[in-house]
């Protein structure tokens, strides 16, 4: 179990470190605040959440188990990447909206957006399919599943807590706003692109 446990977050650890859809989300909102950046964590934790949940259940394993189901929802990822990414290229209407929003409205918006692009992030998917699942077969205890899933959801929500607190650090936001349109633009460039290679890969 202890064995398990030590290469699970690690190679959850490591997936971290190489930046994702959710990292250059969070990113983008950032520019905008650090309360939209700590929305946008929240929802994608949310969408952790489920994910893990989902696995436990058995879902990962139909998953893995279905190609075709595997290949639909690969592709359901690449086009919601490259909708992100087109969105945020053109965003400034969208930030001008979420300016005159209430804070309860505007908050709602971000957080759903940390959740839908968890939830359809491929590298999620490939991460609770390929990986995840390997922790919990079908011999495995739910009580020890359930630790699993709690370890993984508390390192990752430690490690993007670091990150929200680097990215709330009043010389980061002062360089994040003042260079705003171009951190769209690298953000929607980005989104664009792992889209696109999702997309072609086979």
């Amino acid at each position: 179990m202890l064995e398990a446990l030590s290469a699970l977050l690690l190679i959850n650890l490591l997936g971290m470190l190489s930046p994702g859809p959710d990292m250059v989300m969070v990113l983008r909102h950032a520019s905008s605040g650090k309360r939209q950046a700590a929305f946008c964590v929240m929802g994608v934790l949310l969408g952790f959440s489920i994910h893990i949940a989902l696995a436990i259940g058995g879902l990962s394993i139909i998953i893995k188990q279905s190609p075709l189901l595997f290949e639909v929802l690969r592709w359901g990822g690449a086009g919601f990447l490259v909708f992100l990414g087109l969105r945020t290229l053109f965003s400034r209407s969208e930030l001008m909206e979420l300016a005159s929003q209430g804070k309860p409205k505007r908050a709602k918006k971000v957080v759903l957006s940390g959740i839908a692009c968890n939830l359809l992030n491929p590298k999620i998917l490939v991460f609770v399919v390929s990986v995840f699942s390997q922790f919990i077969g079908s011999e495995t205890l739910l009580s020890e599943k359930l630790i699993l899933g709690a370890a993984l959801l508390l390192e990752t929500a430690l490690l993007w807590y670091l990150l929200v607190r680097i990215l709330s650090h009043h010389k980061v936001q002062i360089q994040l706003q003042r260079y705003q349109q171009w951190v769209n633009r690298f953000s929607g460039t980005t989104l664009l692109g792992m889209g696109t290679l999702l997309g072609l890969h086979s």
